[in-house]
């Protein structure tokens, strides 16, 4: 069973497991959630027991994403370029 390990340094302080984007012009139909929803059972279907999703502090809708998908805030720090973000974890057992 796999843990969740990130074996790079820039994913285990920022990235995280999963990264996922929609276009301008897409927004606000769903795609963002139904997208996090799929890589959350791909990633348990690899035998992952939670996962790491990242974004900037200031990025409403990635926050309402996450947190929908059952992210939970575990840290709030400044990415590499110095822009506070926020590190959220997903359990998938």
């Amino acid at each position: 069973m796999n843990n969740g390990f990130l074996n790079n340094v820039f994913l285990t302080q920022y990235g995280g497991h999963i990264g996922y984007a929609v276009r301008p012009s897409e927004r606000k139909k769903g795609y963002a959630i139904k997208m996090l929803t799929m890589a959350l059972e791909y990633a348990k279907s690899l035998g992952l027991q939670k996962v790491m999703l990242g974004c900037y502090s200031n990025n409403v809708a990635s926050i309402k994403t996450i947190t929908k998908c059952g992210g939970v805030l575990t840290k709030s720090k400044p990415y590499a370029d110095g822009t506070p973000m926020n590190v959220y974890w997903v359990s998938l057992g």
